[in-house]
């Protein structure tokens, strides 16, 4: 069995060879740069821009010029009341006709002004999914880091409990052998490492599980073996309520988002409201025609020349969808704003959370911090007093059992406290300096 445990350590241990280090700066940007939700996000940003236009308002006129050439063959008899006769068999008649028209709508109940800023807002809007994309995928890759590192730090813990279950295995084999201890006390012994072992095991299965998602966000190869360095300890002042809150109200990117929605759906309604108004368009055009006939009334005709005009519409009556379209886009407002008060309630109330999790959090982490300083002296002392005899392998267990509770606790409150600090940057705005 003890080779078997040694031997299966050895293969786990094994994946640690060729891995790649990635420090907290290099998994943001990593994820900056490859992440293919936050490129698409781009794209979307750059369509939003392209959209953007004075002639996407309304405010250009449009030209279209077209051309057209005729060919028929007819064969026709014409008699006319004179007693003449006009008969032609197979007769050509050609026509070529081409214009030029200028359109200009000057006029449209003031929709192109509103149209101009909408178009602002939903570019501003399309900058805000962004934002709201790279705050999200670093959320997640920077949890999935702490994660990971917390991992890694609880596999020493892991290790260390099997070299002391291996020292203590081994101590009351030699007593055993000499008639000192009892075959229960041995397979006690034997029961402990497998169960460390196995501990062991499971932790590098949920390191495997984190690196797959870390992996995915990362968009890197899925044979890629990562491990990641830092400081999981690595604490920051807290800011005081009233400052997160401020900040919250002027940064938060939902936020930002929902009053970003009450502007657009304002200016739709303003649009919705130009369909009550006369439409004036002014047009100018420049026609020609030439047709050449060897049978009808004129041999031949030429015309051209230019054209300009005003022309006024107003739908007095269109089965009352302008009416609908307004009532619809001034409940979208009122809707829009609803969206608002809920969002900002509720990201508030989670972000008051955040902030009293945090000090809780940092509360648990100087206790147990205070605490783990005796652990490793501890553990040295009850293995040279299992030596000396002064303790028994059951006293040692018991001891070693604490010190791997009180490392994951540790462990354990650095989550917590790195969690509730990303959950109140993440509501306040502040993630936008990593980017």
């Amino acid at each position: 069995m003890k080779i078997l445990i040694i031997a299966g350590l050895f293969f786990l241990s094994s994946f640690s060879i060729a891995q790649e280090k990635l420090g907290l700066e290099q998994v943001v940007n990593r994820v900056l740069s490859q992440n293919f939700g936050i490129q698409i996000a781009k794209v979307d940003v750059e369509i939003a821009k392209n959209e953007n236009n004075i002639g996407a308002a309304g405010y250009l006129p449009t030209i279209d010029a077209d051309a057209t050439q005729d060919l028929t063959v007819n064969t026709a008899r014409q008699e006319f009341i004179s007693g003449d006769v006009n008969e032609a068999t197979n007769a050509n008649n050609r026509a070529f006709n081409a214009g030029i028209m200028l359109n200009w709508t000057f006029f449209d109940g003031f929709k192109m002004f509103a149209t101009d800023k909408k178009l602002d807002e939903l570019e501003r809007f399309s900058e805000l999914n962004l934002r709201a994309q790279m705050e999200m995928k670093i959320y997640e890759a920077v949890v999935n880091y702490y994660t990971l590192l917390s991992l890694q730090e609880m596999e020493e813990v892991y290790t260390s409990a099997i070299e002391l279950s291996k020292m203590r295995k081994n101590y009351t084999e030699n007593r055993f052998n000499s008639g000192a201890a009892n075959r229960i006390q041995l397979m006690q012994a034997e029961l402990d490492l497998t169960a460390d072992s196995a501990a062991y095991i499971a932790n590098k299965q949920s390191q495997a599980q984190v690196k797959a998602d870390l992996i995915k966000i990362l968009q890197l190869d899925v044979t890629q073996e990562i491990i990641v360095e830092g400081n999981l300890g690595t604490r920051e002042e807290t800011q005081e309520w009233d400052a997160i809150a401020t900040q919250f109200m002027a940064q938060n990117t939902s936020i930002m988002q929902a009053k970003a929605n009450i502007a657009i759906s304002e200016l739709s309604t303003k649009e919705a409201k130009s369909k009550f108004y006369p439409q004036l368009s002014f047009y100018a055009a420049y026609n020609f025609g030439n047709s050449v006939n060897e049978v009808g009334f004129l041999a031949s005709n030429r015309s051209y020349g230019p054209s300009v005009g005003i022309t006024a519409s107003w739908s007095i009556l269109n089965q009352l969808s302008s009416v609908t379209e307004l009532r619809n886009s001034r409940l979208n407002v009122e809707r829009s704003e609803l969206a608002y008060q809920n969002d900002s309630i509720n990201a508030l109330a989670d972000l008051r959370n955040y902030y009293q999790m945090i000090q809780f959090a940092e509360e648990k982490l100087s206790f147990e911090e205070r605490n783990i300083s005796q652990t490793q002296s501890i553990i040295e002392i009850s293995e040279t007093a299992l030596k000396a005899g002064s303790i028994t392998p059951l006293e040692l267990r018991e001891i070693q059992y604490s010190a791997i509770q009180a490392e994951g606790r540790l462990l354990q409150s650095q989550i917590e406290y790195q969690t509730a600090r990303l959950n109140i940057s993440l509501l306040s705005g502040g993630f936008q300096k990593l980017f």
